[in-house]
């Protein structure tokens, strides 16, 4: 098998060891002290830690994948790039003072180094150009136009004011990291790659049903907290939704990483596919 196949494998499998190890750490954080009112909630417990790096590691995974079509790549980089963030900026919780300017180190630390690789991916592209390639596809360049948005909100919130990016960056960051995550399922379905991304491809059929079921059970997951939240509250909803969509995502990251084995597609991500 080519050594790029078995990197991008590996890559894959690195997530779901990823998830699982949140699992594992927020388990054990629960069995100790109780359940918190969300995911976000264990960052002030023991778990802290384990959530803060499982968050960074799989926004650079997501980065690092490279999508099956252009349009699947510009929603893996927008929830890549939005992960972190959770992460570094705390969610608020009652009783609880995060320290403002650890925030403004750790977000500024990171929109730095987010605006190098946008610079990189724009030299990179810009060559790419120069030898007569397609750059950038209609895709890439919502991508691009999307990430350089969401950048100039960050620093300008950041330096305009860090009370209130530490107080609500977070649920922003947290809501552009699941809604590309439920983008990446449908455009997994028969429907998404002919008619979202536009590239025909009829070997995706083969779990196209069990995709539209997780895309279900993750609209209907929301509805649900929705209704929940707005009838009587209830302590844990949030914590239920956000597990409820991780396990779905999980679901479909096994099922899509089975549905990419097949020898051509191997041979085509062998020889390099172009980046939107």
């Amino acid at each position: 098998m080519p050594p790029e196949v078995t990197t991008y494998r590996s890559l894959r499998l690195a997530m779901l060891a990823l998830l699982f190890a949140l699992a594992v750490s927020i388990g054990a954080e629960t069995v100790r002290t109780g359940w918190q009112t969300s995911v976000s909630g264990y960052y002030y417990t023991a778990a802290g830690p384990v959530f803060i790096g499982v968050l960074v590691a799989l926004g650079v995974c997501l980065v690092a994948l490279r999508g099956f079509t252009d349009a699947e790549e510009v929603c893996l980089d927008l929830a890549g790039i939005s992960a972190p963030m959770v992460a570094f900026v705390p969610t608020p919780v009652a009783g609880k003072h995060p320290d403002v300017h650890a925030i403004a180190n750790n977000a500024g630390t990171f929109l730095a180094t987010l605006a190098v690789g946008y610079v990189v991916t724009l030299v990179v592209g810009l060559r790419r150009r120069r030898r007569g390639e397609e750059w950038p596809t209609r895709w890439g360049f919502i991508g691009l136009v999307a990430t350089a948005a969401a950048w100039v909100v960050g620093v300008v919130w950041l330096l305009a004011d860090r009370a209130g990016f530490a107080a609500h960056a977070h649920t922003l960051a947290a809501v552009f990291t699941f809604l590309p995550f439920a983008g990446v399922v449908v455009l997994n379905t028969d429907w998404g790659v002919r008619v979202i991304a536009r590239e025909a491809s009829a070997s995706r059929t083969r779990f196209d049903a069990a995709y539209w079921l997780i895309v279900a059970g993750m609209a209907a997951a929301a509805l649900a907290a929705g209704v929940a939240w707005l009838g009587w509250h209830p302590a844990h909803t949030l914590l239920v939704l956000e597990i409820a969509l991780l396990g779905l995502f999980a679901v479909f990251w096994v099922l899509q990483t089975i549905d990419l084995m097949d020898p051509e597609r191997d041979r085509a991500c062998a020889t390099g596919r172009r980046r939107a």
